[in-house]
């Protein structure tokens, strides 16, 4: 992603109630006793939970320590401690807070402690009566010291009062003002440190304060991603809570069925009738325990998220620079955990089982047991799929394998049977009939099935696997014209010749919903200023501060803060289109972590301008050239849904490299697909899936950071 501007923002206030903020951060967790600034000084673990010195000591076993938290239990491998489990002062800071707010009377003096406090030293962090008040504005070394009165502070929400300025451990008296970047060191550091100890070439030395500003919004930007996937998360929540519903609602339908049934023959069957229910039972709490256990691991991941949160939220209360640098790595890194952590978006079980009688009866005497029975199906369509033998011909009959799996890639069917009544499979030609296929199961296999097809016609078909009208498995494949046999020779077909095109015909225009090769153009009036493109508009180009650009300002229209512009027409459904854009990068400087490059894409017209790029807008899908720390380079990258698709590395990120690489695009609106080549090597990169053409897409192109890299980009006629 592109690199942010950050600006200092207000620090926000408490929210917390004193007693809350007493229980939730100033008391250990393991001895339930106040923290204090010696041995019970508190200690943050990775995982944003804490307990002090003492009895990390004392839980910790063989180097590792598990959080003692009960809906956590996290097992944290220590290592260096100040690292894993940095001192966390901000909650010294806060000690002080909530003594002011939760003082039934008086404060009393840190001097002279039979006196009552009237004042406290902001740098001294100290309660002080009007004698040593008046002390304190007599020397020297304290006269210009700010004096906060504590009528006031008890007034106050702000904790920037009580934030005290934190000394080198190394060379006492001397404030941490300084913050070292370099990576080996990444800490804090006084005036000493940074002349003596980190002299070294390459040990860059900022202010606390500016480098504490940078990674709050950093954290505040991490909340934020983490947030979404806390929301993705409650969505998966509701999926399972409303896939419990289904299976209560069933199980209701299916006891009617069987009672319906059972009514005739109760006398008969009462045993038989009592047994099925038995097995209906043991199949909906097998499926609600797999529900609810899913359930349970999504609300405290989910927990775990909020938990973070609120402490993260705390913590950047805090304005003591110094302090919260020392923990900020350790926040960072769990808010990063949970926000990359894996989790099933689907639940874990659907409402798949039904009740099945025929012929029960007349047979009823020595077949109930063999005749009726519960079915259950624990597919879990994420691990189910279907495969092809041969490839689909026009009139052939070919056989597709869908192989059917649980969540835990188990046997779906209870018992390893398989009630094929209430499954069907549909196959959808190109026109949208529907044709009903054959099934049966895989001679010698417990989860397979083979389906036969026999496709009526050429072009796009999609097979759907269903059960109780829920679709288990879809599957799209191409039927190719059926090949031709000659003189005992089997030849694929010839394509029909193309007749030439009448003089003035339009070029590459050929009939609506067919394969189309479009002329693009650039929208070139509405460029955003940091750019220009070409009077052909053919030619998109990064524009440098200091140039100028050939652009009529008559006509010049800002689009929002894209950085880039989009083409003249939407590519409309139906149709195939096929266009290529030749990108070319140069590096001028290195880029710094993250920093974007280039974006090529397709959105709609209302997704364009709201923010630097596209890539993450509703209705909106493209990918992203930019420097990936992890490989020092600049790379490709290519997501969708949540999930990478594809990851390459373009070029170094060094001054004077230079790149070229020539992308070709196939947008098929029908089927919703955008495909993205590597168009002189003729080999497909990848293939974005479920793409919205409902409204016009516009292909889109952007570039970045013009100060350090030159980037150009021209439609080329797609070959």
């Amino acid at each position: 992603m592109a690199k942010r501007e950050f600006e200092v923002v207000p620090i926000p206030q408490v929210s917390l109630a004193p007693d809350q903020l007493s229980r939730q951060f100033l008391i250990c967790n393991v001895c339930n006793d106040n923290y204090n600034e010696d041995g019970k000084h508190a200690r943050l673990l990775p995982c944003l939970h804490a307990l002090c010195f003492e009895c990390l000591n004392k839980t910790k076993v063989d180097n590792q320590l598990q959080c003692p938290i009960p809906t956590c239990k996290l097992t944290h491998q220590l290592g260096d401690l100040d690292k894993t489990c940095p001192r966390d002062n901000t909650r010294r800071d806060l000690m002080d807070f909530v003594k002011v707010k939760q003082a039934l009377s008086a404060v009393w003096c840190s001097v002279c402690p039979s006196n009552i406090a009237t004042y406290r030293c902001k740098q001294c962090a100290e309660f002080l009566c009007g004698e040593c008040q008046s002390a304190h504005k007599r020397v020297n070394a304290t006269k210009g010291h700010v004096l906060l009165e504590i009528e006031k502070l008890k007034q106050s929400e702000d904790l920037d009062a009580f934030c005290r300025q934190l000394t080198c451990s190394e060379h006492a008296g001397n404030d941490l003002k300084l913050y070292c970047t370099k990576d080996i060191c990444q800490k804090p550091v006084c005036m000493v440190c940074a002349i003596f100890s980190c002299k070294e070439l390459n040990h860059k030395i900022e202010s606390a304060d500016k480098v504490a500003d940078v990674k709050r919004q950093y954290i505040r930007a991490q909340i934020a991603s983490m947030a979404k996937v806390g929301k993705e998360i409650q969505h998966v929540i509701n999926d399972v809570k409303t896939e419990q519903e289904k299976v209560m609602n069933l199980r209701k339908t299916v006891e009617d069925e069987i009672d319906e049934i059972f009514d005739n023959m109760e006398k008969i069957i009462t045993r038989g009738r009592a047994d099925l229910k038995k097995t209906l039972e043991n199949c909906v709490m097998a499926k609600q325990d797999h529900l609810k256990a899913q359930e349970r691991e999504l609300k405290r991941m989910k927990s775990e998220i909020e938990e973070s949160s609120k402490f993260t939220e705390q913590a950047l209360a805090y304005t003591n620079a110094a302090a919260f640098l020392q923990i900020h790595q350790t926040i960072m890194s769990r808010l990063k955990t949970l926000t990359e952590q894996l989790y099933e978006k689907e639940p874990h079980e659907l409402a798949t089982f039904g009740f099945h009688a025929t012929g029960l009866i007349a047979e009823v005497q020595n077949k109930v047991a063999e005749m009726a029975n519960i079915w259950s199906l624990s597919t879990f369509t994420s691990n189910c799929r279907a495969e092809f033998g041969d490839d689909p011909e026009e009139n052939k009959s070919t056989t597709i394998v869908v192989k059917l799996m649980d969540f835990q890639k188990n046997v779906p069917f209870k018992s390893g049977t398989l009630d094929m009544a209430n499954m069907n499979v549909i196959v959808k030609d190109p026109t949208g009939a529907e044709t009903e296929c054959s099934t049966k199961m895989k001679k010698g296999s417990c989860d397979e099935l083979e389906v036969t097809v026999k496709p009526c016609m050429t072009g796009r078909h999609s097979l759907d696997f269903i059960v109780l009208d829920r679709v288990i498995v879809h599957k799209e494949f191409e039927s190719k014209p059926a090949a031709i046999v000659r003189g005992g020779i089997k030849k694929d077909p010839v394509s029909p010749k193309i007749p030439p095109k009448n003089e003035g015909q339009e070029p590459d225009s050929p009939a609506q919903g067919g394969m189309q090769k479009p002329d693009m153009l650039f929208v070139r009036e509405r460029s955003h200023r940091d750019f220009s493109v070409s009077k052909d508009r053919k030619v998109f180009k990064i524009h440098r501060p200091w140039e100028s650009i050939d652009l009529d300002k008559s006509i010049y229209n800002f689009v929002g803060r894209y950085k880039g512009t989009f083409c003249v027409n939407g590519l409309q459904c139906p149709g195939i289109y096929r266009y290529a854009i030749k990108m070319n990068v140069k590096i001028m400087k290195p880029l710094d972590k993250s920093g974007l490059v280039f974006e090529l894409g397709i959105a709609r017209r209302s997704a364009i301008g709201r923010n630097l790029v596209v890539e993450g807008q509703k209705f909106a899908w493209s990918m992203i050239g930019a420097h990936h720390a992890n490989c020092d380079a600049i790379c490709l990258h290519i997501a969708h849904n949540n999930h990478l698709l594809h990851h390459e590395i373009l070029t170094s990120n060094t001054a004077g490299t230079t790149m070229e690489r020539l992308f070709g695009f196939e947008l098929d609106t029908e089927f919703g697909q955008w495909k993205v080549f590597d168009q002189e090597t003729e080999k497909q990169i990848c293939v974005m899936e479920a793409i919205d053409c409902s409204e016009s897409l516009y292909p889109v192109v952007a570039g970045y950071n013009p100060n350090r890299v030159e980037v150009t980009a021209t439609i080329v006629k797609f070959d």
